[in-house]
């Protein structure tokens, strides 16, 4: 039996999950830009805010303090959901793409600075482009999103 979900009000998360059997999906462009859109669509249906995105070729890392803090769940639910459903359809495939439950782990305090996270966030290997830009309006400077 899995333990519960820790949630608590006004507190951040640093939020993890991976691929399934680790294949590297974020390494093609068209993942990649597809992960992007649903991040904004999500931004606009959810109110919350995010710092500190980190995205290898297999796995997503980023900080996440919700408005209320059992909406967690169904944040993260529609974001893994709706990508996995778009992949799927667009590549004509069935099956899972996140390999588990995201990992979540509340924060004492404020999440590192941008800049130290940074550092270590999009592996170079891709098909064109590294898709940094794509994210930079959303992710690099701390600020709140609200629905549009």
């Amino acid at each position: 039996m899995r333990s519960l979900r820790l949630l608590q009000n006004g507190v951040w998360y640093e939020i993890h999950t991976r691929i399934n059997n680790r294949e590297p999906l974020f390494r093609h462009y068209k993942a990649f830009a597809l992960l992007t859109r649903v991040f904004q669509e999500t931004k606009n249906r959810f109110v919350f805010q995010v710092r500190g995105l980190q995205l290898a070729d297999d796995e997503l890392r980023f900080y996440i303090k919700p408005v209320d803090g059992m909406e967690l769940p169904a944040i993260m639910k529609w974001l893994k959901q709706v990508f996995a459903q778009r992949y799927n359809r667009m590549e004509g495939r069935i099956g899972h793409i996140w390999g588990d439950r995201y990992g979540s782990r509340i924060l004492a305090g404020e999440p590192a600075e941008v800049e130290e996270v940074v550092e270590t966030g999009v592996r170079p290997h891709y098909e064109k482009i590294p898709p940094t830009p794509f994210f930079q309006h959303l992710f690099l400077l701390p600020h709140v999103l609200v629905p549009e």
